[in-house]
């Protein structure tokens, strides 16, 4: 799929710089190109005709900005009109020394103009189509200019330069527009990943939020319609951690999506280190068992934080909900010399490594590989176990 490439900035004032350019070149060099063929001493068809090519590429050079290839091809088809047309005589050709080609008057650079709108706004293939159409253009115009004695120079040292020049000139115009068309293009390309990168980090924190808090409030759930049956004395207490489970879901998620909006003044702090701790008390709260050693650790960055809670929350999680009843997840946070360690395992058995990796795995690593660090995760001895190592 080929798109335009446009320029930065409003459309209407590409126009109005376009119609500037155009206005500026049909002052300076149209009045000298339109007396050299009133002047010129050639038929009445081939006046009109001459006049007429010289009025559509200046009207073309306005357009081109808008709509370069219907720009380029009016021009083309002026140029190719100039290139046929007799020789000029008349005052001009009297300065110059002798008749010369409507070609050599100074409208034809706005050739060079179309060129480089559609080098740097026509989708591909047409810069290159466009830029071969100039190569032929310079091709007929050398040899519509084979003998042209009114020159200094002579023999092949005008060819060489006449050449040099054609070829030069439509290959100086093509490049800066290719340029500036890859550049713009990678820039968006820049700005889609940020953007793709943007919603898999939401999705990894909205996934890590939503199936912590789902896994805690099911098992509440579950267990509530056993135990209250027999303790109803104990509801109160189920269904405030369900409560509470489903307030600290919402207050995550809405500290999350609060980047989304750009009136947003300020959102909750992400979850870090210092709340590992109360994550362990919810899941024991839950009915999991969790040996942990909720020693402080130093301070680390933010990231580094964040990452580290998430990726206890979604172990643990998982060991809720793959393990075996009565399973018993042991959690280790420690600083080493090689930065911080996350190690999280249980001895219930959990189900084998899966052929595809889920959402949750998935996350993790890539939560883990943002940060600088690595991952690893699969059976241990009698369970599960999932380990990460960050920089810090």
């Amino acid at each position: 799929m080929t798109t335009t490439v446009t320029g930065p900035g409003p459309r209407w004032l590409g126009d109005v710089g376009q119609l500037a350019l155009a206005g500026l070149l049909a002052l300076v060099v149209l009045p000298v190109g339109w007396t050299s063929v009133v002047e010129g001493e050639v038929a009445r068809p081939w006046q009109v005709a001459l006049l007429a090519a010289l009025l559509a590429l200046h009207a073309a050079v306005a357009t081109a900005r808008r709509w370069p290839l219907p720009s380029y091809a009016v021009g083309a088809v002026a140029e190719l009109v100039l290139v046929a047309g007799p020789d000029l005589g008349g005052p001009t050709a009297t300065a110059a020394g002798s008749d010369y080609g409507p070609v050599l008057l100074p409208s034809s650079m706005c050739f060079f103009v179309l060129l480089y709108a559609v080098s740097a706004w026509a989708p591909r293939p047409w810069p290159t189509a466009a830029l071969a159409g100039g190569l032929v253009g310079c091709l007929l115009t050398v040899v519509r200019l084979w003998g042209f004695a009114g020159a200094a120079l002579e023999g092949w040292t005008w060819w060489l330069m006449l050449g040099t020049a054609t070829v030069g000139g439509t290959v100086a115009a093509w490049a800066p527009g290719q340029f500036r068309a890859t550049r713009a293009a990678w820039v968006a390309q820049l700005a889609e990943r940020g953007a793709a990168d943007e919603r898999r980090r939401i999705a990894r924190e909205m996934h890590d939020v939503v199936a912590h808090s789902l896994a805690v409030v099911v098992s509440h759930a579950e267990a509530g319609r056993m135990v209250v049956a027999q303790s109803p004395d104990r509801a109160p207490e189920i269904l405030e951690t369900i409560a509470g489970t489903g307030r600290e879901a919402l207050t995550e998620m809405r500290g999350l999506l609060g980047v989304l909006r750009d009136d947003e003044v300020g959102t909750d702090p992400q979850p870090g280190l210092a709340d590992i701790p109360a994550l362990v008390g919810r899941m024991r709260a839950a009915g999991l068992a969790v040996e942990y050693d909720d020693a402080p650790l130093p301070p680390v960055p933010p990231g580094v934080g964040l990452t580290a809670y998430r990726v206890v929350q979604e172990a643990l999680t998982n060991v809720a909900r793959h393990a075996r009843p009565g399973a018993v997840a042991t959690v280790r946070v420690e600083r080493a010399a090689d930065g911080l360690r996350v190690s999280v395992a249980d001895d219930g058995g959990a189900s084998p490594v899966p052929t595809a990796p889920g959402r949750g795995l998935t996350g993790m690593r890539e939560r883990v590989e943002a940060v600088g660090g690595t991952l690893e995760a699969g059976p241990a001895a009698t369970g599960w176990q999932v380990s990460a190592r960050m920089p810090v």
